[in-house]
């Protein structure tokens, strides 16, 4: 919302559009890197993490925790126009979400793992 005033792109346009809006560029990377957090990675990282909480619950509750901080940092990146828009998004520590999905995914499989018999 807050892109939305301060860039002037009214709705139901889900993007800017280069040439009519003056800073689409700027709003369409705010837009891109809230989609990519907020559709792209959070639902996959909610269903694990609540599936691995029931064996690592301490363990899951700071990796929600650095998911969060991650998730943020990314879109403060993606959103710097002074960035390269490719490595933008990991420049000021996005990674860290990247990296507390890949974590969730690894507990999961192994509480699936141990429910099997897998391993102990």
């Amino acid at each position: 919302m807050k892109a939305r005033k301060k860039y002037d792109i009214q709705y139901p346009n889900m993007y800017a559009i280069p040439g009519y809006h003056k800073d689409a560029d700027a709003f369409n990377r705010v837009q891109r890197g809230h989609q990519s957090v907020l559709v792209e990675s959070l639902p996959s990282f909610t269903v694990t993490a609540l599936v691995a909480g029931a064996y690592y619950p301490i363990t899951m509750a700071i990796t929600g925790v650095a998911w969060s901080i991650g998730a943020y940092l990314f879109q403060l990146g993606y959103a710097d126009t002074n960035l390269d828009v490719k490595a933008a998004r990991y420049k000021k520590g996005g990674m860290i979400f990247r990296i507390a999905n890949g974590v969730a995914l690894g507990a999961a499989f192994r509480m699936g793992g141990k429910m099997l018999g897998w391993w102990g």
